[in-house]
C-alpha cells in the first residue's frame, strides 16, 4: 500500500512538472486558452496571466565585466475590454553611458486568435515598438500587442542586459489581475552576496540549493592569440514558484497596495573578487549614511553653502524667520513636478528658478545655513513609493528628501517644494514612520508619520425662509485639512468651478461665497457661504438632517474581511456646532438620541449631541480619529463602528406642524 501511494505522488508530481514545462515554453497556445471566457477562480477578472516567467543569471566579459540578464516572458488571456490595456506594455531601463548602461534585446511578441476554427498568430512588428527618453538617463521602450482583442492570448519576452549588477530586478508574482502561474529562478555567482527579501501574502514553494557556474574569459598570449579558459565558481540558485494567485486590488485608506504585493527583492550586500577584499556595500545603516554623504550628487551638494551668502545673513534663530527664508526660496525657484531624492544642480535651478523637488530643498537647506541655522537634509520612502524593507538596510528604497531644522532643542520639518507646505505641515506622501536624517556623526532615524494633524470646524446657522432651507456656513480648517483644501481648491478651474463642485457634493444652492487666507499656510483657511435647499413648509412633517454635510457619506468598509492593514491619512478633529431655528408653527416632533461612541480605549470617538433650546436645535457634533493604523485583527470593530457612523449621520430632525384649533 505504501509502494501504491509513492507511486501515485510520482505520477502526480510528474504531471505537474510537464504541465509547467508546457506553460512555460514559450509561441503557442491552446484552444481551451483561446475559447476561455471566463477565469474560474476569479469570475470577476477582466484578464488573466496565464504564465509569468522570469529568470536572472550573471554573464561575464572581457570589455564590460559582470553583468546580469534579467529575462521575463508573459502570457494573458484578454476576457473583457478593460482587459485590453494589457496589451500595452512598457519596459524601462537606464542608459548613463557605454560602461553605465542597461540595453533591451530579444523583444518578440504574438498574438493569438481563432479565425475560422484554427488558431491564427499574429507577430509583433517594429512598427507596434517606440522609443521615449525619459531624461537623460532613463528611456521606455514601448509596445502595443496587434490585432488583439477580446477573447485574444497575447504572448511576449525580452531579455535585458544591465551593467548595474548592484540592482537586480525585482520580480512581482503577483498582478492586478490573476495569475495562474508564475515561476521565478535567479542565480547568484559567489562573488555577490545579496540581502533577499520576499513580501506579500501569496503562498510560494521556494528551493534554494548550491550550483556551479563556469564563466568564460579571453586574453591574448605572447603573439597575440586569443586564449580562452573558464572560471567556476559555486552560485546560489533560487527557484521559487506559485499557482493561481490572486489579483492584489487596491483597498480603501491603504498608502500603497504595493506594499504588500507578493514579489522578491535583492540588495548588494558585498562583493568579494577572487583575491581581492570584500567590498561592504549596504549591510548597515552606517554604511549606507557613508555611501549617501560621500555621494557627489547628495554629499557634495550639502557642502555648497555660499550660493545666498550675499542676500541673507547672520540673524535671530527663530522659527518665524525660517519662515520667511522658505517664502524667499519659493519665490525664487518653483517646483517642476519631479520628484528626486538627490539634487541636480542646485546653482543653475537657482539661476533658471525652477528645480526638481530636491533641488529645491537643498536650496532651502543651503538658505538656511546662510542664515545661521542648523538645517540639514532629511530622506525617505514616500507612501507611494513604499516602506523602507525590514530585514536588511537598503539604499535604493529612498525616493525624496526634505529639509529639517533644529532650532534650540525642537525639530522641525518641511517639503520646500510643496505650495502650501510649512514648517511641520507636510504633504500626506512625506508622513511616513521612518525618514533619516542626513547629518555628518549624526544621522539618525525620526517618525514623521504623526508630524501633522487636521482640523475642522464647521458653524451653521439654519433657518426657513420663503420655502428653502438655509444656512450661513463658516468652514474654518487647520493644518493638514487646511493644506487639503488649498490644494483642492487651487486644482478647480476658477472659482466658479469650485462652487459648482462644492454645490454638486453638498446637494444644494451655494451662494455668497468667499475663501481666506489662501497664500497663508500658516494660517487656517477659511471658507464662508450660504446654503439652501427646497422645504416645502406646508407640509404636516419637514424631516431635516443636522448635520452641514457628512464626513463619511458611506461606510468605506464594505468587505467583510481584510489582509491589509487600514492606513488613513492623518489624524483628525472634526467638528460641527450647527443652530437650526425652528419655523413659525412647527414644533419639535423627534429628535436622534445623543450619543457617543468609542472604537478601542479611544482610538475613534464620535460625540453626538443635540437638543431643543425654546426655539432653537443645537447640534454639537465631533469625530476624532487618535490613531492612524489598524492591524487586520481590528478590521471587523473597525467596519462596524464605521457602520454605526454612517447610520447616525443618516438620522434626521422631524417637526411637526402644529395644529390649528
Amino acid at each position: 500500500m505504501k509502494k501504491h501511494y509513492t507511486l501515485i505522488l510520482l505520477l502526480c508530481t510528474l504531471i505537474v512538472s510537464v504541465q509547467s514545462q508546457a506553460q512555460s515554453k514559450y509561441g503557442n497556445t491552446t484552444m481551451d486558452e483561446l475559447k476561455m471566457t471566463v477565469y474560474p477562480q476569479d469570475t470577476t477578472a477582466s484578464a488573466v496571466m496565464l504564465l509569468k516567467k522570469g529568470d536572472i543569471h550573471f554573464i561575464y566579459s572581457d570589455l564590460y565585466g559582470f553583468q546580469f540578464e534579467y529575462t521575463l516572458q508573459v502570457k494573458i488571456k484578454i476576457l473583457k475590454t478593460e482587459g485590453l490595456d494589457w496589451c500595452n506594455r512598457e519596459i524601462v531601463y537606464t542608459e548613463i553611458n557605454s560602461s553605465a548602461k542597461e540595453q533591451i534585446n530579444n523583444l518578440a511578441g504574438t498574438t493569438y486568435n481563432i479565425e475560422n476554427g484554427k488558431i491564427e498568430k499574429t507577430k509583433l512588428s517594429k512598427e507596434f515598438i517606440t522609443e521615449e527618453n525619459v531624461n537623460n538617463k532613463l528611456k521606455v521602450r514601448k509596445f502595443t500587442m496587434p490585432a488583439a482583442k477580446v477573447g485574444s492570448v497575447i504572448e511576449y519576452k525580452y531579455t535585458l542586459v544591465s551593467d548595474f549588477y548592484y540592482d537586480l530586478r525585482d520580480f512581482n508574482f503577483q498582478e492586478s489581475i490573476p495569475v495562474a502561474y508564475s515561476f521565478f529562478e535567479a542565480k547568484l555567482p559567489e562573488y555577490f552576496k545579496y540581502n533577499i527579501d520576499y513580501q506579500g501574502y501569496v503562498s510560494l514553494k521556494t528551493v534554494r540549493e548550491p550550483v556551479n557556474e563556469a564563466f568564460r574569459t579571453q586574453t591574448r598570449d605572447d603573439n597575440g592569440r586569443v586564449q580562452s579558459k573558464y572560471v567556476d565558481c559555486t552560485a546560489e540558485s533560487i527557484k521559487s514558484e506559485g499557482r493561481d494567485i490572486p489579483a492584489l486590488k487596491q483597498e480603501a485608506y491603504l498608502w500603497t497596495v504595493y506594499d504588500y504585493i507578493s514579489k522578491i527583492s535583492f540588495e548588494l550586500k558585498s562583493v568579494q573578487m577572487p583575491n581581492s577584499m570584500v567590498q561592504n556595500k549596504s549591510n548597515s545603516w552606517a554604511n549606507i549614511d557613508n555611501d549617501i554623504l560621500s555621494s557627489s550628487s547628495f554629499g557634495g551638494n550639502m557642502k555648497k553653502t555660499d550660493l545666498f551668502k550675499e542676500e541673507i545673513s547672520k540673524g535671530d534663530l527663530t522659527i518665524d524667520r525660517a519662515g520667511e527664508i522658505q517664502s524667499m526660496v519659493k519665490y525664487r525657484v518653483k517646483w517642476n513636478d519631479k520628484r528626486a531624492a538627490s539634487p541636480n544642480n542646485l546653482k543653475e535651478a537657482l539661476k533658471n528658478g525652477i528645480g526638481n523637488s530636491a533641488d529645491v530643498n537643498f536650496l532651502l537647506i543651503n538658505a538656511l545655513q546662510a542664515g545661521g541655522f542648523d538645517a540639514f537634509p532629511v530622506i525617505l520612502s514616500t507612501r507611494s513609493n513604499g516602506r523602507l524593507p525590514m530585514t536588511h538596510p537598503s539604499i535604493t528604497a529612498f525616493n525624496y528628501v526634505i529639509t529639517g531644522l533644529k532650532i534650540d532643542s525642537v525639530m522641525y520639518f518641511t517639503d520646500a517644494s510643496a505650495k502650501y507646505g510649512d514648517w511641520n505641515l507636510l504633504p500626506e506622501k512625506c508622513m511616513v514612520p521612518q525618514a533619516r536624517i542626513m547629518k555628518p556623526n549624526g544621522c539618525r532615524w525620526v517618525d514623521l508619520s504623526l508630524i501633522t494633524n487636521g482640523t475642522v470646524l464647521k458653524t451653521g446657522q439654519f433657518s426657513f425662509k420663503d420655502s428653502k432651507y438655509i444656512g450661513k456656513i463658516v468652514d474654518t480648517r487647520k493644518g493638514s485639512a487646511a493644506y487639503d483644501m488649498r490644494n483642492y481648491y487651487s486644482n478647480h478651474k476658477s472659482n466658479t468651478d469650485f462652487i459648482e463642485s462644492l454645490s454638486k457634493n453638498l446637494n444644494c444652492e451655494i451662494d455668497s461665497f468667499s475663501i481666506s487666507q489662501l497664500d497663508e499656510p500658516s494660517a487656517p483657511s477659511k471658507l464662508e457661504y450660504i446654503q439652501s435647499t427646497d422645504a416645502n413648509l406646508g407640509d404636516e412633517f419637514l424631516y431635516i438632517n443636522p448635520l452641514v454635510d457628512k464626513i463619511f457619506t458611506e461606510n468605506p468598509f464594505k468587505e467583510e474581511k481584510r489582509v491589509f492593514p487600514v492606513q488613513f491619512d492623518y489624524l483628525t478633529n472634526y467638528l460641527q456646532i450647527v443652530d437650526i431655528f425652528i419655523p413659525e408653527g412647527y414644533m419639535v416632533d423627534e429628535l436622534p438620541q445623543p450619543e457617543r461612541m468609542v472604537l478601542n480605549d479611544g482610538d475613534i470617538l464620535l460625540s453626538y449631541r443635540i437638543a431643543k433650546y425654546e426655539n432653537i436645535i443645537k447640534l454639537h457634533y465631533q469625530y476624532q480619529l487618535k490613531k492612524l493604523i489598524f492591524l487586520p485583527a481590528e478590521y471587523e470593530h473597525l467596519r462596524d463602528f464605521f457602520a454605526k457612523v454612517i447610520a447616525k449621520n443618516s438620522e434626521q430632525i422631524v417637526l411637526k406642524k402644529i395644529s390649528e384649533l
